[in-house]
């Protein structure tokens, strides 16, 4: 221990009084300013998020308020029959209860739960709090929103909140993050120390301002060597307060939103001058860095956030030649829940927090809370995280807020776990404020002049409405079809697992049978020759289709393949041919509806095979002409191709409902952890073949809400399509350890003809990757002669 450290005892919590003052205390805070209530809740904001600034009143610090958005999600339709075909992937013998019955009828909540047909709507901002009105009155935060079988739209009626826009002010609206952390600086030639915490917070209000829960909060402690420090005076009573500016906030990005999956970007960063607390402090720094990427995808009844977040601390000139510590973080995801749902009162029946270790062996964070009112309990909001929370509490109100009043003592104590409301002295009624908390534990961080020393840290947080299919809220136990969705189409996805000479799709013990492969009717032939590879690795039994009905009869090229489409998309059976996307109307577009989604064939083959639910297919060639490949980008969230559609060749080019940020278009974007890695190619077809060019491809698997598992193969045009098949039956055992491989390709084509081509001329470097884990590079491989074939070889 550095005798003149300031050790956390207590994760940030115990820390010395504050003895002499180094600036005035602040008046304290004005009066309650409640804020504008949202004039609507979610809006008309589907099938694309509405994207606007902020209310101004939601942002009492000046200047231009920061973005935001409201989002409504909705169930896949033509394919989501029922229950039981998600549960065939799911796992879980589950007898549903008796309100799992009829139709479903706007307006009452125990109608329609057959199918499960739910979505959610979410409110988020730039600053990642997740809650959101809008400038033009639109707001939301959680709701559940359940689908109409019979008007096919969406019905939103439970909010985090309540129906009722008067009773909950803006002001009271918890919800968001904070990044504490502690700071020594040891000044010899006075001979003292210098303790500065520092807490960074966006939580939406702060219960006194509508908006007013966002800055940095900084204290400064001087004590002389030897002194001892009295712990028994914390919370400290002076506190500098930063409010964020507009440039602190990074600009909200909408990476990509379609129909059925949205993705968005944002955060802050703030460096924080020390000088501003004592002169002496001259050239001493902090910086504080907090990135998120949020993923909506919405045919799911939840949202993700990637948190990543980083302390820099750094003596930045050689006039300040003492050295800084960074003692100590902790990061936190804060939220009250207000589950009125349309009942008389606030409050909630239960809300419990799991510590459960999941069909893969990963421990993680779940909670669960049901409202109160007893025709409510059927439906459960819940939260997870990964990795699990050191500390947690579904009741603190004392802590939750950070701001004056409580002189910011919003910091768990280490080891901190409170699983109940009962456990912090609360019962059933209670409305919940809860906090999941992630301490680093003692650092040992020095920081001298040049040299920065960094901690970072990140959380995969999972937010979402469902309705529950067991009582857990009396058996204590986590409710099966929540922890189920949780685990399998979230933590973990399936991996390809080979055995001999056949392939399956595997997670958490359960196998699912390759059924079908699928080329797309308007692809290279290339691609189907990178399906016989993948043919290969799958082994014997599948049916080999088609996305569509053939639309090839046509030249493509000069003429609208759509009338070759129409040739066949009236026939019995597709004419006989085997097509695994349903036909939705007999008018043109045909194979999606006015959402511009496509939809799975219930069966294949005249009934003879199960498209859906308990089973896998694969796809073989790109999102551009094979439209089970573009189907599967809304549920391969990890790691989508972005693209709008709007310029593609026949037959679909859409108009509108894809939206592409420019500089990803035409890319694959990794989501995972803040990666936001564009991994882009020359995609010229026919390919360049006289210099050296880049492609990439991607093989993995993504889970279809109907209970489907999906693997792809495709890459940035057909030539990497094929030798991602050629690489993938080369090497098949370097694609199993992970649910995603993403492969990037260059084709040195540069030699002088007729000359033989140089070893390596296609190299393939493979990353793989999860949803818990970054992309990490796995291996380079390269095509060489391998006896009387030439094949994909490890070279380093």
């Amino acid at each position: 221990m550095h005798p003149t450290k300031l050790t956390p005892v207590l994760a940030l919590v115990l820390i010395a009084a504050v003895v002499l003052a180094q600036y005035p205390y602040e008046r304290p805070e004005p009066l309650v300013i409640p804020g504008t209530k949202p004039a609507e809740l979610y809006g008309n904001c589907y099938p694309n998020a509405c994207v606007g600034t902020l209310m101004p009143d939601h942002w009492p610090f000046g200047g231009t308020p920061p973005q935001a958005l409201v989002a409504i999600g909705s169930p896949a339709f033509g394919d989501y029959y029922n229950l039981t075909n998600q549960l065939r992937y799911l796992g879980p013998t589950i007898t549903l209860p008796g309100w799992f019955a009829g139709q479903i009828k706007p307006g009452d909540i125990k109608t329609g739960l057959s199918n499960l047909a739910t979505g959610i709507g979410i409110g988020f901002t730039a600053l990642g709090e997740f809650a959101a009105t809008l400038s033009n009155g639109i707001g939301g935060g959680l709701a559940l929103a359940r689908y109409n079988t019979t008007t096919k739209d969406l019905v939103v009626t439970e909010t985090w909140t309540t129906t009722k826009f008067d009773y909950i002010s803006p002001a009271d609206w918890l919800n968001g993050w904070t990044l504490s952390a502690n700071l020594t600086i040891k000044d010899d030639t006075n001979r003292q120390n210098y303790w500065i915490f520092l807490h960074a917070f966006a939580v939406y209000s702060n219960r006194t301002h509508a908006g007013g829960g966002r800055g940095v909060a900084l204290n400064l402690t001087i004590r002389n060597y030897g002194n001892t420090v009295d712990q028994t005076t914390y919370p400290p009573k002076q506190w500098r307060l930063l409010p964020f500016t507009s440039s602190d906030i990074k600009p909200l990005r909408i990476v990509y939103d379609s129909p059925r999956l949205l993705i968005a970007t944002g955060g802050v960063n703030k460096k924080i001058d020390l000088s501003t607390l004592n002169p002496n402090l001259m050239g001493a720094y902090v910086d504080i860095d907090v990135s998120f990427t949020l993923i909506f995808p919405k045919a799911w009844p939840y949202a993700i956030v990637y948190y990543n977040y980083s302390v820099t601390a750094s003596i930045a000139s050689k006039l300040l030649p003492y050295p800084m510590y960074l003692n100590s973080t902790a990061f936190s995801i804060r939220f009250e829940i207000d589950q009125v749902n349309g009942a008389p009162g606030a409050g909630t029946y239960n809300a419990t927090i799991f510590t459960p270790t999941s069909c893969g062996g990963m421990n993680y964070t779940l909670l669960l809370a049901t409202p109160y009112a007893t025709e409510f309990r059927n439906i459960t909001m819940f939260a997870a995280a990964y990795p699990a929370a050191t500390e947690f509490t579904p009741l603190n109100l004392g802590k939750l807020i950070p701001y004056r009043l409580n002189n910011f003592d919003i910091v768990l104590p280490t080891g901190y776990q409170k699983a109940t409301l009962k456990s912090e002295g609360g019962d059933s009624g209670n409305i919940p404020f809860v906090i999941l908390q992630w301490n680093s534990g003692t650092l040992d961080y020095k920081s001298v002049a040049g040299s920065p020393v960094t901690y970072k840290g990140g959380v995969m947080f999972v937010y979402g409405y469902a309705y529950n299919v067991t009582n857990w809220a009396n058996s204590n136990m986590p409710d099966l079809y929540i922890q189920a969705l949780i685990e399998r189409t979230v933590l973990h996805l399936p991996t390809l697992n080979s055995t001999g000479c056949t392939a399956t799709a595997g997670i958490c013990s359960a196998n699912f049978t390759f059924k079908i492969g699928v080329a797309g009717s308007m692809a290279e032939p290339t691609d189907v020759l990178a399906l016989g590879y993948v043919a290969n690795v799958i082994g014997s039994g599948p049916w080999y289709g088609l996305d569509i009905a053939p639309g090839t009869f046509f030249n493509r090229f000069t003429a609208s393949s759509t009338a070759g489409i129409a040739s066949f998309v009236g026939l019995r059976n597709f004419g006989g041919l085997p097509v695994v996307l349903a036909k939705l109307s007999n008018t043109f577009p045909y194979f999606y509806d006015s959402y511009y989604r496509f939809a799975f064939n219930k069966t294949f083959m005249l009934n003879i095979e199960r498209v859906v639910g308990g089973g896998a297919t694969f796809t073989v060639g790109g999102p551009v002409v094979n439209m089970l490949t573009r189907y599967t980008q809304d549920f391969a969230w990890y790691a989508p191709f972005i693209h709008n559609y709007r310029t593609v060749p026949f037959p679909f080019a859409f108009d509108k409902y894809y939206v592409a940020c420019s500089s990803c278009m035409g890319s694959l974007f990794t989501t995972v952890w803040n990666t936001a890695r564009l991994f882009t190619a020359n995609n010229t077809w026919p390919p360049i073949t006289d210099k050296k060019t880049v492609g990439y491809a991607i093989i993995s698997t993504a889970v279809d809400p109907n209970g489907t598992v999906i693997l792809q193969i495709w890459g940035a045009n057909a030539q990497d399509t094929y030798f991602a098949g050629k690489l993938l039956y080369n090497a098949t055992n370097n694609f199993t350890a992970a649910p995603a491989y993403i492969i990037e390709f260059t084709y040195n084509y540069g030699w002088p003809y007729p000359y033989a081509p140089p070893p390596h001329f296609v190299t393939a470097k493979v990353y793989k990757l999860s949803t818990t884990e970054s992309p990490t590079l796995v291996g380079t491989f390269g095509l060489v002669p391998n006896g009387n074939d030439v094949g994909f070889k490890t070279i380093k």
